[in-house]
């Protein structure tokens, strides 16, 4: 049985939540306008901009840190299962949602499931022999 930990960058117990709560200029904003402010808060949705990705095909865990880094999405996996499975570059300006739809496309992972702040990431379900 996993045993899932939220973490932010440290991958402990060989799950994976990575994810960055804000950038130190997104702590200036004045929360009393946050829900209007589209700086206020990253989330799965949100296209990164200033600093395109540029992200070499390597291993999953390594992308999937590299890319929470840029926003406010966890990305929940089990890094047992997952963690060297190598996928895609990732290059351009775009969501981190479809940054990882990008990084996984063709490989034997797929997105389980979204959450409004957290996508889980698994093995595709006809390799998963499980029976969690």
């Amino acid at each position: 049985m996993v045993k899932w930990i939220k973490l932010f960058i440290i991958p402990i117990a060989s799950v994976l939540l990575v994810g960055c709560e804000s950038t130190p200029k997104e702590k200036e904003t004045d929360n009393t306008t946050a829900s209007n402010d589209s700086t206020a808060y990253r989330g799965c949705n949100s296209i990164v901009t200033e600093n395109p990705y540029d992200i070499p095909a390597q291993r999953f865990d390594e992308t999937a840190q590299q890319l929470a880094h840029a926003s406010g999405c966890f990305i929940e996996t089990d890094l047992s299962k997952t963690g060297a499975i190598w996928v895609n570059a990732v290059k351009g300006e775009m969501s981190i949602r479809d940054a990882v739809l990008m990084a996984i496309r063709n490989t034997e992972l797929e997105m389980k499931e979204e959450i409004s702040e957290i996508l889980v990431i698994g093995l595709l379900d006809s390799l998963n022999t499980d029976s969690d």
